[in-house]
């Protein structure tokens, strides 16, 4: 009877042959098991080649205060960023900068020593000039801060410390608002301020007196540097916002280089007011001389200049709170200028 070719048994020879071929396997995949569990030499080097670079991050990571408050240590390198590369650090808050005459940042993050989890960043902003640092300032400071006596100007505001020092601002930006951790950043901005000489230091409180008392809301002062009102011709005004009764309005004011600036200037916004905007002019009170009051529809802009400065009333709520709130400015202008 003939035997099928599946019910075959193998040879000694194809026994032999097969055995061989398994051992084989069984070689390789030992050989690539050992291979495997270690580093090769050149990421060995590579490991230790990072940890070496970490090493000198941290020797050299105190370019933006030396030395450090002792509860915080190096966390990363000093980073600098130009203009042009701002976005890529603070990416949706960079025309804020930009429109004020940022000339550069550099950041940098530091640990709590005695925390490592809860770690701090420092900004600073060189904005090249005290009044653009101001800008910055101003233009950012939120309702509820607490001010502090540690540069021209400073305040705390939850887990963040702002503050002007010379041409920078600068902000000091923590993970969480545990006491060790405020009081790192508060160590970390005075080590700042003391490390960093400045020529030239910000001092706004002479304009800011400019305006009237009565119905200033408190921290409300800010320097505008570019296209204040949606105006791009506009810059570098002074903006407070008062309270009327149950409403509220802005006053602002500008010093320009003399009188005839002055003019040219409030022709321009009422130009802008009225021609672009769409208001009309509904008035020409006799006080202050020159002025002009525009119905914007639903508000009111009031626009004069008297010497050296150009100032106004923006969104008032009545066309009779706009006379009234011109006369109150341009009485504090004549009297305190």
């Amino acid at each position: 009877m003939a035997i099928s070719p599946s019910s075959r048994l193998p040879s000694a020879r194809e026994s032999a042959a097969a055995a061989t071929v398994c051992l084989a396997l069984c070689a390789v995949l030992a050989w690539l098991a050992h291979t495997q569990s270690r580093f090769s030499p050149a990421v060995d080097i590579a490991f230790h080649e990072a940890k070496a670079t970490a090493g000198t991050v941290h020797a050299q990571a105190q370019d933006l205060v030396s030395p450090l408050p002792a509860a915080l240590r190096p966390m990363s390198a000093a980073e600098a960023f130009a203009p042009e590369t701002l976005s890529d650090k603070i990416d949706g808050k960079a025309e804020v900068y930009l429109s004020a005459g940022v000339a550069g940042l550099r950041c940098q993050r530091m640990a709590l020593a005695a925390a490592p989890a809860s770690w701090i960043e420092l900004f600073v902003f060189d904005m090249g000039k005290p009044s653009n640092a101001y800008s910055v300032y101003s233009s950012q400071r939120r309702s509820d801060v607490t001010d502090l006596q540690l540069a021209d100007y400073a305040y705390r505001a939850g887990n963040e410390i702002a503050l002007v020092h010379g041409p920078f601002y600068v902000e000091v930006v923590a993970t969480d608002e545990g006491p060790a951790t405020i009081e790192a950043a508060s160590a970390l901005a005075r080590a700042y301020v003391a490390a960093t000489p400045v020529s030239a230091h910000a001092d706004v409180s002479s304009d800011q007196a400019l305006f009237p008392r009565e119905g200033l809301v408190p921290g409300s002062v800010t320097l505008l540097s570019t296209d204040v009102f949606g105006f791009d011709g506009l810059g570098n005004v002074y903006v407070a916002r008062f309270r009327d009764g149950k409403d509220e309005l802005t006053l602002f004011l500008a010093r320009r280089t003399g009188a005839r600036d002055a003019t040219a200037a409030a022709a321009a916004l009422r130009g802008f007011f009225v021609d672009d905007c769409g208001g009309k002019e509904v008035a020409r009170p006799a006080l202050p001389a020159g002025a002009v009051i525009i119905d914007a529809g639903g508000s009111f802009e009031g626009v004069f200049s008297t010497g050296a400065f150009l100032a106004g009333v923006h969104q008032a709520p009545s066309r009779e709170g706009t006379d009234r709130w011109l006369k109150r400015l341009s009485a504090s202008l004549a009297e305190k200028r």
